[in-house]
């Protein structure tokens, strides 16, 4: 018998009748049979190999409309699947590689733990400790490590630190260090142990300064000044501290038994402590008289200090040019 062909608008083929029975349609091949047909004990329509219904079955459809393919070493193979087209779920097109979808397998982590490797923009707050563990590329396969063993290969230890560039100018005074604090390794700013703010200064020009009169003095020249911190003959080093200060006063014409006298005075005011000021005598006429003075002094970050002359000639008198000093720094390492 040749081909079968069923005519009509609305074309109808029945197989069996109602009765409790299985029904196939086979197709017999030379090498394998295959069947479409009713499992009528299941109520299931199965596709599988062979001639009965129930040998072998590949795809079964319950009447939920279940679909499911047979346990065993079946492929369900996707053949136009390219990331363009193929396998849909939902009508969406699934977009990653089988070799992309490999990556899960075996993986047995939570949805919740997948989800944190979507971190996101948020940062935790959980501290660390011994046991936690590390995600690691290592090699490129992913593997968990423990925060002990990223510390220890982490870690900084003061030999590991090789100087391999040398500074070849003087640190500024916010280039930094690196030293042990009690066992821990700790940035420092330069400006901590060095001798900074710094300046000295002198004055180019003869100074006049009236008679029995304490007289600012003046400074017109820096020799140095590390953070421009001397400015209109005094010095404001903004920084808090003890400093060491000196000032020197050269005057000319003073007559035996006249003095000349120099000060430091603390944000215009007489520094009080020991020898806050110094005077000293002629012992002849028209003398030349010179005195200086030095003192530690504490300032605040808005303190200044100035340098003040004085003498008792009886006429105003030139100190003398390029001698009168006003010197001060920093002391590192002093806290009382």
């Amino acid at each position: 018998m040749g081909t079968i062909q069923i005519d009509g608008s609305t074309p109808k083929l029945t197989i069996g009748n109602a009765t409790a029975e299985d029904a196939l349609i086979l197709f017999d091949g030379a090498a394998q049979d295959f069947y479409i047909g009713l499992d009528d004990s299941a109520d299931d329509l199965i596709i599988g190999l062979g001639s009965a219904v129930g040998t072998t079955p590949a795809i079964s459809i319950n009447e939920d409309r279940d679909v499911t393919i047979s346990d065993g070493a079946i492929d369900f193979d996707v053949a136009s699947h390219d990331t363009s087209n193929g396998l849909k779920l939902g009508g969406t097109l699934v977009t990653a590689t089988a070799a992309e979808l490999n990556i899960m397998d075996g993986v047995t982590a939570t949805a919740a733990e997948i989800n944190l490797i979507d971190g996101g923009t948020a940062r935790g707050t959980t501290a660390l400790a011994d046991g936690d563990g590390v995600l690691i590329n290592d090699g490129g396969t992913m593997r968990m490590t423990t925060v002990q063993t990223v510390k220890t290969y982490m870690g900084l230890a003061v030999g590991d630190i090789t100087g391999a560039t040398a500074l070849a100018e003087q640190p500024a005074s916010d280039d930094e260090i690196v030293i042990n604090d009690g066992g821990a390794l700790k940035r420092l700013d330069i400006s901590h142990i060095s001798n900074t703010p710094l300046f000295s200064a002198y004055n180019n020009a003869a100074h006049s300064i009236s008679t029995a009169t304490a007289t600012e003095l003046i400074f017109n020249t820096e020799n140095v000044d590390s953070d421009g911190k001397f400015a209109s003959n005094r010095f404001t080093p903004t920084i808090a501290g003890k400093y060491l200060i000196h000032a020197s006063i050269v005057i000319e014409n003073i007559d035996d038994g006249e003095g000349v006298r120099i000060s430091l005075r603390k944000n215009g005011s007489q520094i009080t402590g020991p020898y806050p000021q110094i005077e000293g005598f002629s012992g002849k006429t028209d003398g030349v008289v010179y005195v200086q003075v030095s003192q530690i002094i504490t300032l605040d970050s808005d303190d200044y200090v100035s340098a003040w002359g004085y003498h008792n000639e009886g006429a105003s008198q030139n100190s003398l040019a390029s001698i009168n000093k006003f010197i001060g720094f920093r002391l590192t390492g002093v806290t009382s």
